[in-house]
């Protein structure tokens, strides 16, 4: 077969507010022809994984895309930009860095749909299709021994918020991490604020001179946090969450050994232009490539110390295990590390900045730790904790922390399928419990320790989920060609319903079903003089779902691809909503008062299991 090659696209992105400097003549965020790029004389860094190891078990095809990625403001290359391709209906993942003239390629690709995205440090990150700040990208459809090249990026540079943190005399302060976050709804119809930079998350504090720098951000708006590092020490771990745990409060006081005496004065998260109050914060507006400098003093507040004991559910001193501090609206990623628990059980935190915390407890070592070899079982291996408290300028003392063990849950994975259960499973095949809830202040994990083989599949289907904690979701990764068909409790079908998980429960026969039996819902849309549209987000969502049921698997936005087409196979069977808008906003589709007017002009369809559907929509509809 000979290769058959597509026009070029080269992308920048079309700004909100302002205007946008790009190497071509062409409008902001047009994907049009450009120049032809010449095959690349040296190849680029060859495909590689997400763990940077050639991706070798990957499936191979004869397909070829290639392209080149330049600087939006100067037309110049760049180089060591990483170009990463993901499988939209492949099993694939590959990246690779551009050479010294900004080229890249991929090749052997087999026939499907991918998704594409560029990324280098100071610049914005840019995925195929994207025209607009926060939009998903479109996929990339490509055929057997088919040649896409020319797929062209001009990355803006990203947008900076810079400044400088003082104290309330004027005083440069250090240490202080900056985080620029925007607001976004959330699946349970909430809108929050989450983080909005697309470079790096941490590690963005001010320096000796109180001066910070937040670079890459996309054009929009943005609430700025200046959050002072608790007892000087800011770790990145993950957190516990649920757990058995029984408290009380004593009065106010002062405690002896680890507090600082002096150090009952401090300073609160506070927002800008200067307040501790997120209701109260000014939203800072940026365009493309646009640095704007923000200077603002810091609130004061008294700081509040916690002191108390953690024991084992065998009444022990709990010696060793790790106590952190998180704050309750931080995404479950940020924690403070307070130290370890004393011989006798006790611990001590100083600096505890008003607000609602966690406190987290669990063994040294964090989360998937392995016994050492030889070592003997204890019954309280297992335990951990993580109790809600709130601050509000006074002392705590006496706090008693109990740690347990979360539940126990054991059951059968099922294929049911046309096929034969399939050779190609993940190693290892895993079940998984996932956090019912979404978006800040959910923990990024519902368990306690974890050994290796947690939720791992054996060869019969047999799998045990261990130290499960909260409401939590059954899921399993299923390889390439199957679905999520169900999960049933002793009979009872729990698939998108939360299960509350209860410390020390033993549960068992739960199944987790997967089938390749899997919708497939393809089409096309034109506007109201009969015209195809290329441009367009698709918009799905579930009519009738039962109630408590959680709606992320009934829910997509999808992007059509480069001729205009739509695809996407795994909708679970049901009842649903479609409609196609000219843009929207990330997490925009669960935005409630969106959704109620999207159903008026929405079309409705149904599912069943294995059905292939063609829906073609009007743009408006």
């Amino acid at each position: 077969m000979q290769p058959r090659t597509l026009a070029s696209f080269t992308l920048t992105l079309s700004l909100l507010c302002g205007t946008v400097a790009a190497a071509q003549t062409m409008p902001p965020g047009s994907s049009t022809p450009g120049p032809q790029a010449a095959r690349p004389q040296t190849p680029a860094t060859p495909p590689r994984d997400p763990n940077g190891s050639p991706n070798a078990q990957a499936p191979k095809g004869t397909g070829v895309i290639r392209g080149r990625v330049s600087a939006a403001d100067s037309g110049n290359p760049l180089r060591r930009v990483q170009v990463r391709l993901a499988g939209a209906n492949v099993r694939m993942t590959r990246a690779s860095n551009t050479d010294g003239d900004g080229r890249y390629e991929f090749s052997e690709l087999p026939a499907g749909r991918y998704n594409l995205t560029v990324m280098k440090s100071g610049y914005v990150t840019l995925q195929f299709g994207q025209q607009r700040p926060f939009e998903p990208g479109k996929p990339l459809e490509i055929a057997d021994g088919q040649l896409i090249e020319r797929i062209d990026f001009a990355l803006p540079r990203g947008s900076v918020i810079a400044g400088r943190i003082s104290d309330e005399v004027g005083e440069p302060v250090a240490g202080v991490r900056m985080q620029a976050m925007r607001y976004q709804y959330m699946p349970d119809g909430q809108r929050r604020l989450i983080n909005g930079n697309t470079g790096p998350m941490f590690n963005l504090v001010t320096d000796d001179l109180g001066q910070f720098r937040v670079y890459g951000l996309m054009p929009g708006a943005y609430v700025l946090s200046a959050s002072p590092m608790m007892n000087g020490i800011m770790s990145v771990m993950p957190t516990a969450a649920g757990g058995v745990a029984m408290t009380s409060t004593g009065s106010a006081g002062s405690a002896p050994g680890a507090f600082d005496p002096n150090a009952n004065d401090g300073y609160a998260t506070t927002y800008y232009p200067g307040t501790a109050n997120v209701d109260e914060a000014q939203p800072i507006t940026l365009g493309l490539a646009q640095e704007t400098s923000v200077s603002f003093s810091l609130v004061s507040t008294r700081l509040s110390r916690i002191s108390g004991f953690v024991r084992n559910s065998l009444g022990r001193p709990a010696q060793g295990m790790m106590v952190s501090l998180r704050n309750a609206s931080g995404g479950g990623m940020m924690s403070q590390g307070i130290g370890p628990v004393a011989a006798d059980g006790s611990f001590n935190a100083a600096n505890v900045p008003p607000g609602e915390h966690f406190i987290d407890v669990r063994p040294m070592g964090g989360p998937m730790m392995a016994r050492p070899a030889g070592a003997e079982a204890q019954p309280t291996d297992d335990e951990f904790a993580s109790i809600p408290i709130v601050v509000n300028g006074q002392d705590i003392t006496g706090l008693i922390i109990t740690t347990g063990p979360g539940a126990t849950i054991s059951g059968q994975l099922v294929f049911d399928g046309i096929s034969p259960r399939p050779t190609n499973l993940p190693q290892p095949l895993r079940v998984n419990a996932t956090p019912a809830e979404q978006g800040p202040g959910v923990p990024s994990m519902m368990f306690g320790p974890m050994s290796m083989d947690n939720g791992v599949v054996d060869d019969q289907g047999r799998f045990q989920l261990r130290n499960v904690s909260g409401r939590v979701l059954f899921r399993s990764g299923a390889p390439g060609g199957w679905n999520l068909k169900a999960v049933t409790l002793e009979g009872v079908d729990i698939t998108d319903t939360p299960f509350d998980a209860k410390p020390s429960a033993a549960v068992k026969g739960l199944e987790v079903v997967l089938t390749d039996r899997m919708t497939t819902l393809s089409g096309s849309v034109k506007n109201s003089r009969g015209e195809a549209v290329k441009d367009y987000v698709l918009v799905i969502f579930p009519n009738n779902l039962k109630e408590g049921a959680v709606p992320t698997r009934f829910s997509r936005t999808i992007r059509p691809d480069q001729d205009g087409n739509y695809k996407i196979s795994g909708l679970p069977a049901g009842d649903y909503f479609a409609a196609a808008v000219e843009s929207l906003d990330q997490g925009g589709q669960f935005d409630p008062a969106f959704r109620e007017q999207l159903k008026a002009r929405a079309k409705t369809f149904s599912l069943t299991e294995g059905q292939t559907l063609t829906l073609n929509l009007e743009l408006g509809q």
